[in-house]
């Protein structure tokens, strides 16, 4: 994407990982930190063949049990 978006961890007990294209919302709802990101993103959510990718950080786990790629893992990272 040629837009800046931010990615972040939510605060819910889950610990989902979001990105979004509004940093000040981004800072309002993550529970840490924020970095920006580079990847295809749509609905809050990165995306992964066109599809959202929704990732629980504390297990690592994928809703629907899709493998996370590398670049989305290195910046969960980034975040923790």
């Amino acid at each position: 994407m040629s837009q800046p978006a931010y990615a972040y961890i939510d605060r819910s007990v889950l610990h989902v990982f979001h990105v979004l294209a509004d940093y000040e919302a981004a800072c309002l709802h993550a529970r840490g930190r924020v970095v920006e990101y580079k990847g295809a993103h749509e609905y809050g959510y990165p995306l992964l063949d066109g599809e959202p990718l929704i990732v629980y950080t504390e297990t690592m786990k994928e809703k629907n049990k899709r493998s996370i790629p590398p670049y989305i893992c290195a910046a969960i990272d980034a975040l923790k």
